[in-house]
């Protein structure tokens, strides 16, 4: 390219970086109506798990909307069911990290499905690209959830889609002076390679009935709390979720602030123009683990303890790195570069911390009012150093908590070769990602179940099986 043309490029990012925002969020009833009268939504993203339906859906390509809008309430009181009937709260929380946490997530969900727990899994909480493969495990046919098919879909160059749609001249006048703008261009590639069926658009409504309820997670960019993508959330902004594309709650967990645009959602709760603007849930939390326990909390206080009886179990799907700039060997870096490392070091330690902090919560939250500060200091030592703990909590109902964190494999013996650890923690948090770097993310997976991780998970279900026998009749 030559230098003009080099130009003309950087001017139009430029400007297409001051561009306008949209909303494609529908109302679900008038705003004039009463907010008693209004409708509320019923889909398969609940904080209060519901009864499953009548019309279910099926296990093939012919998957019908499972849900839809309707009046009544949702979520009230009584109506927290456990829909695998082993007394059980089982929630997956699955982290930030681009497309590094999207095949790290999948290849770790594969092995969570071969020994017998990705099956009796209740909710998936996500955060940014592991959003991704939250999103698509919950809409996907049976015979499109197999290794070859999902690593051919996540190994997919969302971000050069982004860069090629914005780079062409023509799209330039309608990023600058339409609402169309960088989070809608990775939502149309999202949606173009893997939600949509048919080439329509998928949705809330086609979220899976015999799938665990979807909560995606985004950062409320005016007030700086979480956002999940629920009935509950939609029902406070009068605003039909059923009807909302997934691909655009997906961009919305992954728009990291600067580099994307929010997503903006019209608030219809008023007749007065309102709107909210999400950026990444990773912001707020990037191991997406808070909302599961927030909702485990809430089921238990309105079903004033009738539901999970037997207490709680949180996998944590971790895709974070111990970060490597790679830069020991060179005497100076460019500006570009300098800026891109120092983003990628504040960025990874920053996330680092956040995600201890969560864990330690974790803990604290968990324990007895009058359990001793050494307790609380083993059980935590036990979780980052073993990846695994068994908490006993207050209302007698024990809580495990498995901590599958991509980090761990610097602890990992029998590696591929020498330089494995290296390269595993240099893949970067991108929506790009090589092959070679997928390949190495599922010989992570496979080292850490392996080498950490077998006997516990075999230890969960081994509860979970006899749970369910104790409740049959």
């Amino acid at each position: 390219m030559t230098a003009k043309g080099f130009r003309l490029l950087l001017c139009g990012w430029l400007l297409l970086s001051v561009s306008g925002c949209t909303s494609v969020n529908t109302a679900l009833s008038s705003s004039n109506a009463a907010v008693e009268a209004r409708q509320q939504n019923h889909t398969r993203a609940a904080l209060s798990a519901q009864p499953p339906s009548t019309a279910t859906a099926s296990r093939d390509e012919s998957i019908k909307p499972t849900s839809t809008r309707s009046s009544g309430s949702a979520g009230s009181p009584g109506s927290a069911v456990d829909p695998n009937n082993d007394g059980y709260f089982v929630g997956i929380a699955i982290s930030g990290g681009g497309s590094r946490s999207a095949n790290f997530s999948a290849a770790c969900m594969f092995q969570l499905q071969r020994l017998g727990l990705l099956q009796r899994a209740d909710y998936i909480s996500s955060v940014s690209g592991g959003s991704i493969t939250g999103a698509y495990y919950c809409l996907c046919a049976d015979a499109d959830w197999n290794t070859a098919n999902v690593q051919q879909k996540l190994t997919h160059h969302f971000a050069t889609d982004m860069v090629w749609t914005m780079s062409m001249p023509w799209n330039w006048l309608p990023l600058m002076f339409t609402n169309w703008d960088r989070s809608d261009i990775l939502a149309d590639t999202l949606q173009k390679h893997l939600y949509s069926r048919d080439k329509r658009p998928l949705t809330f409504a086609d979220l899976r009935s015999d799938r665990p309820h979807l909560l995606i997670n985004a950062t409320d960019l005016q007030s700086g709390k979480p956002f999940v993508f629920c009935n509950e959330s939609f029902d406070q902004l009068n605003s039909d979720l059923s009807s909302y594309p997934i691909a655009h709650a997906v961009a919305a967990s992954s728009a990291a602030p600067v580099l994307l645009h929010q997503v903006t959602l019209q608030d219809f709760s008023t007749t007065f123009k309102q709107y909210r603007h999400l950026v990444d849930g990773g912001v707020v939390d990037n191991l997406g683990v808070k909302t599961l326990v927030e909702t485990y909390r809430a089921q238990l206080k309105s079903s004033n303890g009738a539901v999970y009886p037997h207490g709680a179990v949180f996998i944590l799907l971790d895709a974070r790195t111990q970060y490597d700039a790679r830069i020991s060997s060179r005497g100076d870096t460019t500006l570009v570069e300098s800026l891109q490392f120092s983003a990628g070091l504040s960025s990874t330690m920053l996330l680092n911390r956040a995600s201890s902090a969560t864990l330690d919560e974790i803990i604290l939250d968990s324990a007895p009012d009058r359990v001793d500060a050494a307790t609380l200091r083993r059980e935590r030592d036990q979780l980052i150093n073993e990846g695994y703990v068994r908490l006993d909590t207050s209302d007698s109902r024990p809580v495990y908590v498995l901590h599958l964190a991509l980090s761990r494999v610097n602890e990992l013996k029998e590696l591929p070769f020498k330089s494995f650890t290296d390269s595993v923690n240099n893949i970067s948090t991108y929506l790009n990602i090589d092959q070679a770097e997928a390949y190495q993310l599922y010989q992570a997976a496979d080292l850490l179940f392996e080498q950490r991780f077998r006997e516990p998970v075999k230890e969960i279900v081994g509860e979970l099986n006899g749970a369910t026998a104790q409740t049959k009749p």
